[in-house]
C-alpha cells in the first residue's frame, strides 16, 4: 500500500479550480507534432452559461456537468527522509469539480460563398 502525505500548494488561497474538457473522437495537429503548448481554440460561454468551443472552421455546443467525485492534480512535492519507496510527499496543485462535455459532433462554420457564374 502507497501512503501520499499531502501539503496545500504556495499561497494561503489552497489549491486552485481547473475545468476538464471532454471531447467526442480526436484532436490532431495537421503537421503531426502534439498539441503541447498550442493554442486549440476559442471557449465562449452563452447568456445561459452554456460552453461554445470555435476550433478552425468548426464549433462545438456543450454543457457543464458536475463531477460526483472530484479529482485532484497533484505534484510531487519532495521525499520523505526515512520514507518507504515509493511513497513521498505531494502537492495539490488544483482540485477538478466540473467538467465540459462536448459530446456532439463538430459543425462547419459556412460562410457566404460566392455563386459559380
Amino acid at each position: 500500500m502507497v501512503q501520499l502525505r499531502l501539503c496545500r500548494a504556495g499561497g494561503g488561497g489552497g489549491p486552485g479550480e481547473w475545468l476538464l474538457l471532454e471531447l467526442q473522437g480526436e484532436v490532431e495537429a495537421r503537421d503531426g507534432a502534439g498539441l503541447a503548448g498550442r493554442l486549440l481554440g476559442d471557449l465562449h460561454f452563452t447568456r445561459q452559461g452554456a460552453p461554445v468551443l470555435l476550433v478552425g472552421h468548426h464549433i462545438l455546443y456543450g454543457k457543464v456537468v458536475h463531477l460526483e467525485k472530484p479529482l485532484a492534480v497533484l505534484t510531487k512535492a519532495g521525499v520523505a527522509g526515512e520514507a518507504p519507496p515509493g511513497s513521498g510527499y505531494y502537492r495539490a496543485t488544483a482540485l477538478i469539480r466540473k467538467k465540459l462535455l462536448f459530446k456532439t459532433r463538430p459543425k462547419p462554420i459556412i460562410t457566404n460563398l460566392p455563386k459559380k457564374a
